[in-house]
């Protein structure tokens, strides 16, 4: 599979570290995109879905705009940022998409459904909210989802319909190992794989002795926030 490189202006952007997950999410995310389909990261947080997509977007040039999704986003708006990703080329990532609500995914399926079967045909326009809008055919959407539990509340199923749109990737629990070495090593830290290993394993000692709160977070965030 290629793709065309978009010169995008990335800036100096600190890189994903590269893990098996990072590999199978790019080959699932290419695959998708060749095929004419939308990417779609499943996972608990902290697993790298946002970030993975993002860096994916950077590799090959693209300008990558990521939108939180609630209640709160109607179709229209939803619309006219389908409009703007298309017109330019970018790539529209949109996180927590199960958080809206069962209609607006089923108006927005209608939408995704048109733009991706323009650039997978190559035509020259899409139809959206009465307007013809110009195809780029760099343009590409992914969603990224919690998975519906007692965990995640406020989160549902995809429609059969959406789910046909887009390509799951399974985001499983990442190597907090090989992350935590990969950066300290970066930060010019000579011991790094031994200290990875006694941080993440005093992560995950405090994870099981504490009580569970909501504001104590253990995930790769934190560990990243811990490491930098």
């Amino acid at each position: 599979t290629t793709f065309g490189y978009s010169f995008e202006y990335q800036g100096c952007q600190p890189k994903l570290v590269y893990t098996p997950l990072t590999d199978k999410c790019y080959l699932n995310l290419c695959q998708a995109l060749k095929l004419g389909f939308g990417g779609n990261p499943i996972g608990p947080a902290g697993t790298g879905k946002t970030e993975s997509v993002k860096a994916l977007g950077a590799a090959l040039g693209r300008h990558v705009l990521v939108f939180n999704c609630d209640e709160g986003i109607d179709t229209s708006s939803m619309g006219r940022m389908f409009i703007g990703i298309v017109s330019s080329g970018a790539w529209g990532c949109f996180d927590e998409f199960n958080r809206l609500s069962q209609d607006q995914l089923s108006a927005v399926s209608n939408q995704i459904h048109m733009i991706l079967v323009a650039i997978k045909e190559k035509k020259d326009s899409v139809h959206l909210l009465g307007n013809d809008v110009k195809v780029n055919a760099n343009a590409g959407i992914f969603v990224t989802l919690n998975p519906a539990s007692k965990d995640y509340k406020g989160r549902s199923e995809l429609p059969a319909n959406l789910k046909a749109l887009f390509r799951p990737i399974a985001m499983s629990k990442p190597d907090n190992v090989c992350i935590a070495d990969v950066t300290l090593l970066a930060d010019g830290f000579s011991e790094g794989k031994i200290l990875s290993q006694k941080l993440v394993l005093a992560f995950s000692k405090l994870q099981q002795l504490l009580s569970k709160q909501r504001h104590y977070d253990w995930g790769l965030r934190a560990l990243k926030a811990v490491v930098r």
